[in-house]
């Protein structure tokens, strides 16, 4: 008998990546585990070698998955603000900031910054009216400080920046096939309007969203 299967999404700009990778892997493996269980003599040697070596791999994930939660060991990736790859792969983008953003210029310090900037935007994304002192009460800064670091490090305002995060999350939404309905894609990022959307999304990246989603079925 053949069974659906169901296709695996994975949200690979999640901050929490590693542990989402972990269930992932462990669901279907839960299921090879149960399948292969020995049930009759002729499967029986074969069955029990995937059994016991599905058996050591889900231990192992166990065992990484109880220490995560511990917080006993840290697994967090080591990566550079999402806004530099975005400006480095895109002309559109570099031609809406004022200057050329030069990541090896920019300190650690502030380049945690900026990810930890990029992790409170991404958590509020689909928030239409983004509230600009709330992010910066986050930030433990002014609104103005808020402002002039954003435009300091990336050259761009704090609303015109946020508008090239959103496009850009909503890139991945449609690429990592994570939804695939303009209108749900565009609510997902903030934008109760799909054909303002869609027009902004053109702009950023010379292709509309239906165009980029059929390109990809």
């Amino acid at each position: 008998m053949n069974a659906t299967v169901k296709k695996t999404t994975i949200d690979w700009s999640s901050p929490d990546i590693l542990n989402h990778l972990f269930l992932h892997i462990k669901n279907p493996l839960d299921t090879i585990m149960t399948a292969s269980t020995p049930s009759s003599v002729e499967n029986k040697i074969a069955n029990e070698i995937i059994f016991s070596s599905s058996k050591q791999i889900n231990d192992l994930i166990e065992e990484i998955l109880n220490e995560i939660k511990s917080k006993s060991v840290s697994l967090t990736i080591q990566r550079r603000p999402d806004i530099f790859d975005i400006y480095e792969s895109n002309k559109n983008v570099q031609h809406l900031c004022s200057n050329k953003i030069t990541p090896e210029k920019v300190t650690k310090n502030d380049q945690n910054w900026l990810i930890n900037l990029e992790k409170e935007i991404y958590n509020s994304i689909s928030k239409s009216d983004l509230d600009l002192y709330e992010l910066s009460c986050k930030m433990a800064v002014s609104e103005r400080q808020l402002h002039r670091k954003i435009s300091n490090l990336v050259f761009l305002t704090p609303n015109k920046y946020i508008r090239v995060l959103r496009l850009h999350k909503a890139k991945q939404l449609i690429e990592n096939y994570i939804q695939d309905s303009i209108s749900q894609v565009s609510y997902s990022v903030g934008y109760n309007d799909s054909h303002y959307f869609s027009k902004l999304f053109s702009n950023q990246y010379n292709i509309s969203p239906k165009e980029l989603i059929n390109s990809l079925s």
